[in-house]
């Protein structure tokens, strides 16, 4: 089969900032739109539990929701079987994979800027700040569980270790995730130590649950049959909820992942893939026997998490999880890159391209659909559907995505967030009609 991936481009550099032109078309390199194309599969799949039911009700309350909405039990075995292998084969799987794709494309870029201007740090972080609005508007106009202010946020740090070796980022990498390991350990025997600072945390614990239990009756009322000001009321509340309980601490396990996109990009692996099929086939291997093993550990964890979540039992979930997502993530990666080396396989892949050519597209556009399906100024089927029902509905937009995707770049160069992030950022309008 002829090589599919192309090489980064350097030109003379130019000294007038506005005159950075972007990615084109026929620059990209192809297996990474199919490896984001199936990242954003799977991110849809695992989001359809939080577009469908509260805020982590399945999670901390390990009560049978399915049950409880009446939900006949043959159906409740499927919607129980299909959430085991959602959690264990997809969940934190691909947000691995897009914040590992989100550093590799920041070297991409960064590459291409210091060959057309003088100010490329500049120019990536107005990238990044158009991105963190484009996040705001979704996470609290259209749904709470955005990743993209969170992108762009801890984005901002990395060209601090761009003309770093990849070596050194590798170790920093490490060095990030280990230290939240030592700061939980320190804690955790700190804990151990003192009974009063034991008791003081479990009564906040027990207090976070009741807060959460609240926070689930208000979800109910307000996506399953509010009016659309208190739906926006609650996609307020629950915003800002990730904000306050999740959005900091993110920073010790995404960041990690941006470092080792950006090791990647620096290595030159998707530059030259057959040079590093070795290496590739290797990641699959021991991606795969990694990620079974603690996806595993922390499957059997997760029940006493949730009893003391200041065990070492947490802690033990917490780093299982970590390394079992990145696992899996990195064999699933490393399987798209392998089967797209096969001209069968080539074909059968290409679909997913048209979705990662346009991933910031179709990522904000399952958000609207999921919510029309879901909220009362929609159809207002929120907490009326399982998971089992819920994996078919995703698999069907998607779908549908693919068919949406390759029907608009037949006529565009970019998707229309695309586009206009493109043309904000290099500060003019560029032409999206194909010639």
């Amino acid at each position: 089969m002829e090589e599919k991936i192309t090489t980064i481009e350097t030109e003379v550099p130019e000294t007038v900032l506005l005159r950075a032109e972007p990615l084109q078309g026929q620059e990209r390199m192809e297996i990474l739109d199919v490896i984001r194309g199936f990242a954003l599969l799977g991110i849809l799949i695992v989001n359809m539990a939080m577009f469908s039911n509260p805020l982590y009700f399945e999670f901390f309350s390990r009560s049978n929701m399915w049950t409880n909405f009446g939900i006949d039990m043959q159906a409740n075995f499927w919607n129980a079987a299909t959430s085991g292998f959602i959690n264990f084969f997809a969940q934190g799987k691909f947000y691995t994979i897009f914040a590992f794709l989100f550093g590799l494309g920041f070297f991409i870029f960064f590459e291409r800027a210091k060959a057309k201007t003088t100010k490329p740090t500049l120019l990536f972080y107005k990238r990044l700040l158009i991105l963190l609005l484009i996040g705001l508007i979704h996470a609290f106009f259209i749904w709470y569980g955005d990743v993209l202010v969170s992108y762009a946020l801890f984005g901002l740090l990395l060209p601090l270790f761009f003309n770093a070796r990849p070596k050194t980022i590798l170790i920093w990498a490490g060095a990030i995730f280990f230290a939240l390991v030592i700061f939980a350990t320190l804690g955790l025997l700190a804990i151990r130590a003192d009974e009063n600072i034991s008791a003081s945390l479990m009564g906040e614990w027990q207090v976070f649950l009741a807060d959460l239990k609240v926070l689930v009756a208000n979800s109910f009322q307000a996506y399953g049959s509010g009016t659309f000001a208190e739906i926006q009321a609650q996609r307020t509340s629950d915003t800002l909820f990730m904000y306050q309980h999740i959005l900091l601490n993110s920073i010790f396990i995404i960041f990690p992942l941006f470092l080792l996109g950006l090791y990647v990009g620096k290595k030159g692996i998707f530059q030259n893939i057959e040079a590093n099929l070795p290496m590739i086939k290797k990641v699959w291997v021991w991606g795969l026997i990694v990620g079974l093993t603690l996806s595993t550990i922390k499957l059997i964890l997760k029940d006493p998490i949730l009893t003391n979540p200041y065990s070492f039992y947490a802690m033990i979930h917490t780093v299982a999880g970590f390394f079992g997502d990145l696992g899996l993530a990195l064999f699933f990666m490393a399987s798209l890159v392998l089967l797209y080396q096969n001209r069968k396989w080539f074909l059968r892949l290409k679909p997913l391209s048209y979705m990662g050519r346009m991933a910031l597209s179709n990522y904000l556009f399952q958000s609207i659909v999921c919510i029309f399906i879901f909220y009362n100024f929609g159809l207002g089927l929120y907490g009326q559907v399982g998971t089992a029902l819920s994996l078919a509905l995703a698999i069907f937009i998607f779908i549908v995505q693919i068919f949406i995707s390759r029907l608009w770049l037949k006529h565009y160069q970019y998707g229309p967030v695309e586009w206009l992030w493109k043309s904000l950022t290099y500060g003019k309008f560029f032409k999206m009609r194909n010639n």
